[in-house]
């Protein structure tokens, strides 16, 4: 049945151009035939394998493969332009393991490989490298009612347009046959017969989904303001929290790291009523207690899997990537700071010490399984395999440590098709307190033998599992992981986590931007994949982010100079920055990613970033891509009940004009120091802007203010007027309380 479905829009386009043909039969040949009277000057059976020089480990382990893959990059246009032959792509993500499985199955089996060989300009596209085709690939499964999933199947005309898709995900033999045959002999069928219809048609078809995909910002007769935005989605989203499921309407399986990050804002903003304040606060906490309890933390290693379901909306895929892991202790240290529980931000700083353990120091982006990871033993668990590997005693802590059910633990809303049924996961709700209690032991006899189940279910794990390991970081791993390097070092005062953020920093630096060439997503010796919209956004507010820790200038100056650099090639018309810049884009289609649900987006990053950089320096055109944001968010709030853009939202908490708090004084003497970790505080940061009052060209000049009080002092001002001066640390955290909590 799954063939039928994935087959149907192209066998609406077949009948369209076989009634096209009819009508056409007393015209010329030449007249279906796009390339008629074009000599074929390139021969597809003549093309070698390229992927020796593949920007990632996984693109690179394809280089042994029969299949003369190409890379992915305008070459291929001309490639399937001068060949006279369609694009067969096989969209990847690093990580599943389907996608590794099934393109080595292409190239295993001698009928697909030579299906495909001969009759298409056949690519591997990593979604690790080009991010946008990831969000093509959902806009077409979109299209066509179907779910996304990794691999995905996309043939592409020689004006790389597409012509046909298929999310494939983790299917292989006969299945897997049956699907790619059909789709090749269909795009086959309508390149020979006419493909001057198929490739127009494909053009068309492109041109109406830039439309759809076009953002409307035009001025509403009612503006929203961004303190509006900021109360009315932050309510709305504080009632989507349902106590009985203890999530936000069933979206469990997702890592909600902006929704916890809003929420616990949220918790502290004057501008929210005091119910809708406790009620963002309890959402908040309870929705960290379970995201660190939970299935999608490792409760053997303390890692979290990758937050994404399977393509029946099921259960996670158990891999695990650096950028996720990399939120989430971000998020972890955000909300335990914002919500004063110190349980959170401890569990944020173990995650940090982790990743740069095990995950930087070995230069590891992503780790998938081999196989089939949902094998009882492998990351679910089962009753006979765990009698195998423990005695009574330790099955019976273990039953109480991990929640675990003889009939297994997991829901029927994560399970609906009984997959996984009589199966567990492990969770980590109970403490060893209560495990100590419950079984009349000391906690340090309950501690040390937990200690020793996770050993041992860790070392089964291993036995029976491969994992696959991508070395490619990107530049938006390095920026994520210094933000939580930032928010560690501001936490402890240490100098050496300070210390470690720079050199993070540097790295980005030194290995990413060129100045001359811009900054680069994934740099190798063999080549650079320029960075993504989002790629510089999340570099310019971590850099940022590292200037209002230390008050040095030249991270707010690299900033700036990577936001202008992102603007003039990003930019357009309507203000709102594209995904990918026009010259890059290999499908014609221009991307913006503007319509995320609780999720991250370049539009929220964007805006959190031009948001304090506009404070700080008032340059225009930051401004006017502001405008355009507000504007565009806007008319999505004022008809929608669905929170759009948690990350945009949180942005708005800074007002409609900035708040700015200026360090006056000797900034480098302890009280100035003090000054400047209070402020960095997420409590505080979350709402205001933090900058010295040293002239500078960099930022913009101050006016009126009160001369400095002592060794040094702090302005909090807004729209040009003091708000106040305070010279000691407690009066500060008076004023801010004041000022943005109302207390």
């Amino acid at each position: 049945m799954r063939t039928y479905f994935s087959i149907l829009p192209l066998l609406f386009f077949f009948q369209l151009t076989s009634c096209s043909d009819e009508k056409t039969t007393e015209k010329k040949d030449n007249e279906k035939d796009f390339f008629s009277g074009a000599a074929i000057t390139n021969i597809a059976g003549d093309f070698k394998n390229e992927m020796a020089t593949g920007e990632t480990d996984f693109l690179r382990s394809l280089s042994t493969h029969q299949i003369a893959w190409q890379k992915w990059n305008h070459e291929i246009l001309g490639k399937s332009k001068d060949s006279q032959r369609p694009i067969f792509a096989l969209l990847c993500s690093p990580l599943g393991s389907a996608s590794r499985t099934i393109v080595d199955e292409l190239n295993e089996n001698q009928d697909l490989r030579e299906m495909i060989s001969k009759q298409a300009v056949c690519t591997v596209i990593d979604s690790s490298v080009n991010p946008e085709m990831a969000n093509l690939g959902y806009r077409l499964s979109e299209e066509s009612k179907r779910g996304a999933a990794f691999p995905m199947i996309i043939w592409f005309s020689h004006e790389g347009s597409p012509i046909a898709s298929d999310p494939v995900g983790n299917i292989s033999g006969r299945e897997l046959k049956l699907i790619v045959s059909n789709l090749t002999n269909v795009v086959e069928h309508l390149w020979t017969k006419s493909s001057r219809y198929t490739v127009e048609n494909s053009r068309s078809e492109n041109e109406k989904r830039q439309l759809r995909l076009e953002p409307n910002i035009e001025e509403l007769k009612q503006p929203i303001t961004r303190n509006e935005l900021f109360q009315k989605e932050t309510r709305q989203l504080s009632s989507l929290y349902s106590v009985g499921d203890k999530n936000l309407d069933f979206i469990g399986g997702l890592i909600p790291s902006n929704s916890i990050e809003l929420l616990a804002i949220g918790s502290h903003s004057a501008s929210l009523t005091g119910e809708v304040r406790e009620q963002s606060r309890e959402a908040a906490k309870v929705m960290t207690r379970e995201l660190t309890s939970g299935a999608l933390k490792d409760q053997l290693t303390g890692s979290y899997f990758y937050g994404r379901r399977t393509s029946d909306w099921t259960l996670p895929f158990f891999s695990k990537d650096l950028l996720s892991q990399a939120k989430v202790a971000a998020t972890l240290m955000k909300a335990g700071n914002l919500l004063g529980d110190e349980q959170f931000t401890k569990q944020g700083l173990e995650l940090l010490e982790l990743l740069e353990a095990e995950w930087l120091v070995k230069e590891i982006s992503s780790k998938s399984p081999k196989g089939n990871a949902d094998i009882a033993g492998a990351f679910l668990w089962d009753y006979r395999t765990l009698k195998k590997i423990l005695n009574p005693d330790e099955l019976e802590m273990a039953t109480i440590a991990f929640s675990l059910e003889p009939t297994g633990n997991i829901p029927l809303e994560t399970d609906p098709l009984g997959d996984y049924f009589n199966l567990n996961s492990l969770r980590g709700k109970t403490s060893n307190q209560e495990v100590a209690d419950k079984l009349q032991l000391s906690v340090e006899v309950a501690s040390k033998a937990v200690k020793t189940i996770k050993s041992k279910l860790l070392t089964h794990r291993r036995e029976q599992i491969n994992v696959t390991r991508e070395g490619t970081l990107t530049v938006k791993d390095l920026a994520l992981v210094l933000r939580a390097q930032i928010l560690r070092a501001n936490h402890t005062g240490f100098p050496a986590h300070f210390d470690k953020a720079k050199t993070t920093a540097n790295r980005i630096l030194s290995n990413y931007w060129k100045p001359e060439k811009g900054l680069a997503r994934i740099t190798a010796d063999l080549t650079m994949v320029p960075a993504r919209c989002q790629d510089a956004m999340a570099v310019c507010r971590s850099l940022n982010e590292l200037y209002q820790a230390t008050l040095d200038q030249r991270w707010l100056k690299i900033a700036t100079e990577i936001a202008d650099h992102t603007i003039q090639k990003f930019g357009f018309s309507g203000k709102i920055l594209t995904e990918l810049a026009q010259e890059e884009q290999i499908v014609p289609l221009r991307q913006f990613s503007v319509s995320m649900i609780f999720g991250e987006s370049t539009l929220g990053i964007s805006d959190q970033t031009l948001s304090r950089l506009y404070a700080l320096t008032g340059k225009e055109v930051y401004g006017g891509i502001l405008d355009a944001h507000q504007r565009y968010i806007a008319r999505q709030a004022k008809g929608s009940r669905v929170v759009y853009h948690t990350d945009y939202i949180s942005s708005c908490a800074l007002g409609d004009s900035a708040l700015v708090a200026v360090l006056q004084g000797d900034i480098a003497s302890e009280l100035g120091k003090q000054f400047v970790s209070t402020l960095n505080a997420p409590k505080y940061l979350s709402f205001l802007t933090i900058r010295s009052e040293s002239a500078s060209p960099l930022l913009t000049p101050l006016t009126g203010l009160p001369p400095a009080k002592g060794k040094a002092s702090v302005v909090l001002t807004r729209a040009g007027e003091a708000l106040g001066q305070v010279p000691t640390i407690e009066e500060l955290t008076e004023l801010l309380d004041s000022v943005i909590s109302g207390e």
